[in-house]
């Protein structure tokens, strides 16, 4: 037995008219959204830490948006903005993009570039690895139960005394 869920006609209509509303308002091709998408495209950047595949899909939902509202970019430009909107880590990867001797920069090898060396970065680190902790018995060390404390008394010796163990300054004859 399934549940039935039954509004009234004028209910599900006036739901209906209030989601088409919201979708009108928010979706209109006005000049407002346009510039404000606009606005972000062109101030768009890249906090650092964060990883490529996320920097590229919050540019492409951008990118999506201003078609969604007609405007029309060229795949040049596009990329040069992508390029553009990288920080500062990215400066070498910029400068041969952009100073290359390619006559056209086309965007989806931009996105290719950058997604090969995030790729790249991640391999060369888990090659690398975090390194090896050891813990355990260090070599020289002569005695290991001992503590630090007793290792360091027993290289002081008391010329005074002529015993090991204390230095002239801290000999107890002397002090009485």
């Amino acid at each position: 037995m399934g549940i039935q869920l039954c509004l009234a006609v004028h209910v599900l209509r006036e739901a209906l008219d209030k989601a088409h509303a919201l979708e009108v308002l928010y979706m209109m091709k006005t000049l407002t959204n346009k510039i404000h998408l606009k606005e972000r495209l062109y101030t768009f950047s890249m906090p650092l830490g964060t990883p490529i595949q996320n920097h590229l899909h919050d540019f492409n939902s951008i990118l999506i948006d201003l078609e969604s509202m007609g405007v029309k970019l060229e795949d040049e430009d596009k990329a040069i903005l992508l390029v553009v909107s990288l920080p500062s880590s990215y400066k070498h990867f910029k400068e041969i993009l952009l100073y290359s001797n390619n006559e056209t920069l086309s965007f989806e090898d931009v996105k290719a570039r950058l997604l090969s060396k995030e790729n790249f970065h991640l391999e060369v680190r888990a090659e690398k690895g975090d390194g090896l902790l050891v813990r355990g018995e260090s070599f020289g060390k002569k005695n290991p139960t001992k503590s630090r404390f007793e290792r360091h008394k027993s290289n002081k010796f008391c010329r005074y005394y002529r015993k090991s163990g204390h230095v002239i300054f801290e000999c107890f004859e002397l002090k009485r």
